[in-house]
């Protein structure tokens, strides 16, 4: 169990198996630095690579030290895989059957870096003609020298960072197909927004893909009342796994938003956000009311073209407390519009007797 959940695996659990192809992070992760002063940043996270069984291909990897003391460091190899249906990486040590760790070599296994320094390492991948597919690695960055606490396993890593390499050799009968099996929303009727719809797709194919595309939310016979977009940054699903993506509409009036107090968020008892009311009347014109249909429509790449994918639901968004409020006060407008022109009627009528 220690073997497939390192503590690499936690720490990396923050960072998006599929965010853009180029990323440059100008906060480090604290939980990777255990030795104080450590603190390393990385760019690209993650790199998406191409290739074809018995070439080779390079990419370049950045580092840099954002500690205030010289770091003498190595880049190791591990593999990667979705955990759960998060996108998020689960970082795995290498097992016996994968070779795919020996294809790759850097131009500087060890390198020393002075605080604020950049450095570019060049990655080689020798894919051999008997390669098909995808891999999937994780290139660690740590210490070359660490001091390991005696109460860490001999198959752990005591601090670093990580680029996420995905590669793919192509070869013809490569499958690629991705399928909806949940589209939903967190409830059926709403009193106001925001509404928050589940997308989860299943890889069914050999390979990653990143598909991506929108939802379309019409009332009646009233097109895009709302375009909302899904995947936005391009995540890839690996192949055999689920991934869930979740879509807010909050374009209405009033909207429900975290509470924030000196700029930080709100909490409750049990680490949830609290929500609070907001009334912008700027947008008093998007009050949301009566039945919603959601259509989900999704593109990926088959290799040969795009293939679309589909879904649809229905919801409710009734504010009832405000109609209560609203008919109340047309309640009141009624009576009192109606004495008064009884009034004025019985004045009118009692002077033409007279």
């Amino acid at each position: 169990m220690l073997k497939q959940f390192s503590f690499l695996s936690f720490i990396f659990l923050g960072v998006l198996l599929l965010a853009s192809p180029v990323f440059a992070a100008e906060t480090p992760d604290a939980s990777s630095s255990v030795k104080p002063g450590l603190r390393l940043i990385t760019s690209p996270l993650p790199i998406n690579l191409v290739t074809e069984p018995g070439k080779t291909v390079t990419t370049e990897l950045k580092v840099k030290n954002g500690g205030t003391q010289k770091e003498t460091l190595k880049i190791d190899l591990m593999k990667f895989k979705a955990y759960e249906e998060s996108g998020k990486p689960q970082l795995l040590e290498r097992e016996a059957g994968d070779d795919f760790l020996d294809w790759v070599t850097f131009s500087q296994p060890t390198f020393t870096l002075a605080p604020d320094e950049w450095k570019t390492i060049t990655a080689t991948f020798t894919v051999p003609s008997t390669a098909s597919f995808g891999y999937y690695y994780a290139l660690v960055f740590s210490r070359a020298e660490e001091v390991k606490p005696a109460n860490i396993s001999e198959t752990s890593l005591v601090g670093g960072t990580a680029i996420l390499v995905l590669l793919e050799a192509r070869v013809p009968d490569a499958k690629r197909e991705i399928v909806v099996t949940e589209f939903s929303l967190d409830k059926q009727f709403y009193e106001f927004l925001p509404t928050t719809f589940n997308v989860k797709l299943k890889n069914t194919g050999s390979v990653h893909i990143a598909p991506r595309g929108n939802i379309f939310i019409n009332q009646g016979d009233t097109k895009d009342v709302a375009l909302l977009e899904v995947n936005s940054e391009k995540g890839n699903i690996l192949p055999n796994s689920s991934r869930t993506f979740d879509t807010k509409w909050n374009d209405g009036f009033p909207v429900y938003q975290e509470k924030v107090q000196d700029g930080k968020t709100v909490f409750d008892e049990k680490g949830n956000p609290e929500y609070e009311l907001k009334w912008n009347f700027k947008d008093a014109s998007k009050l949301r009311f009566g039945k919603y249909t959601a259509k989900l429509l999704l593109i990926y790449d088959d290799g040969h073209r795009d293939v679309p994918v589909e879904g649809e639901v229905s919801f409710w968004v009734i504010p009832w407390r405000l109609l209560i409020v609203l008919s109340i006060i047309a309640l009141f407008f009624f009576i009192g519009f109606r004495s008064t022109v009884r009034n004025i009627w019985h004045k009118i009528f009692k002077r033409k007797k007279q």
